[in-house]
Parts: structure tokens; C-alpha cells; sequence
């Protein structure tokens, strides 16, 4: 399923995006978010022009726990069944997943590697690049 969210730059807030339409009022894209409670009765919604806007789109990747994996999240590899971290935090980016997978880069007999970071098959999301990009200035 091809899903989307954004994060407004001016409201400092993620939105969740219920549709984008080329056929608004406004010549080029028009993204429609709801600002307020997801979608619940009586939610706000509002379109934007793409002004102040940053997608993300879904990866068809979910964590450990069962949340879905964004592109623009930071995620941590993990032991689930001692709940520790292993290795470093990274952000998941455009050209580190396709079609629901992770695209390996290193593949050994423990597991794999993306962009550089080397996991199992378990992470779980710890962030995002605009709530907590301190988790990624850690790694630096």
C-alpha cells in the first residue's frame, strides 16, 4: 500500500497525509493532511500547495514492534528478545529499501547491512529526523 505522511515545517508537526491531487485550485500538487487526530470526527483538514511541506512516504516495512517504518524515521537494530540495542541508529532514506525489503549492501552469516549499518532482521524505530535528529548526531 503506497502511504504517505508529512512534516510541516512551519507547524513543526508531523501530518498524515489522506490524499495528494493534481487537480486542485492550485496549479501543480496539492497534498491534503488532516492536522489534528488522524482523521478522528471532527479532525481539522487542510490542503497544502507543497510549501513548507516534507513527504515521506511509507516503506512497507514495519519494526519490531509492529509500527510502520517511514522514510525520514531513525531506527535501531535491536535483540527482541532481550529488548537491547545493537549497533547505531540510522535514518531510514530513499535507495535503502524497495518494495517492502531492505536492500543489503553486506551480507554475512549474522545478518545484513544497510548504508553502512549492520543489523539482523529485527529493528525498531527510535525517531524521526525532525523530532530527534540528536540521535543522529550521537553517531558523528
Amino acid at each position: 500500500m503506497i502511504k504517505f505522511r508529512a512534516w510541516d515545517n512551519l507547524l513543526n508537526k508531523m501530518l498524515v497525509v489522506y490524499r495528494i491531487s493534481f487537480d486542485g485550485p492550485v496549479d501543480g500538487v496539492q497534498v491534503h493532511c488532516y492536522l489534528d487526530d488522524r482523521g478522528a470526527e471532527g479532525s481539522t483538514e487542510y490542503a497544502y500547495d507543497g510549501d513548507g511541506l516534507i513527504l515521506e512516504q511509507f516503506t512497507g516495512l514495519k519494526d519490531v514492534n509492529g509500527k510502520e517504518i517511514y522514510e525520514g524515521d531513525i531506527v535501531q537494530p535491536v535483540l527482541s528478545y532481550t529488548n537491547s540495542k545493537i549497533g547505531k541508529p540510522f535514518e531510514v532514506k530513499k535507495g535503502n529499501y524497495v518494495y517492502g525489503k531492505w536492500i543489503a549492501k553486506d551480507v554475512s552469516s549474522k545478518g545484513f547491512g544497510v548504508d553502512g549499518y549492520y543489523f539482523s532482521n529485527e529493528i525498531q524505530t527510535v525517531g524521526n529526523v525532525h523530532e530527534n535528529p540528536e540521535l543522529l548526531e550521537a553517531d558523528k
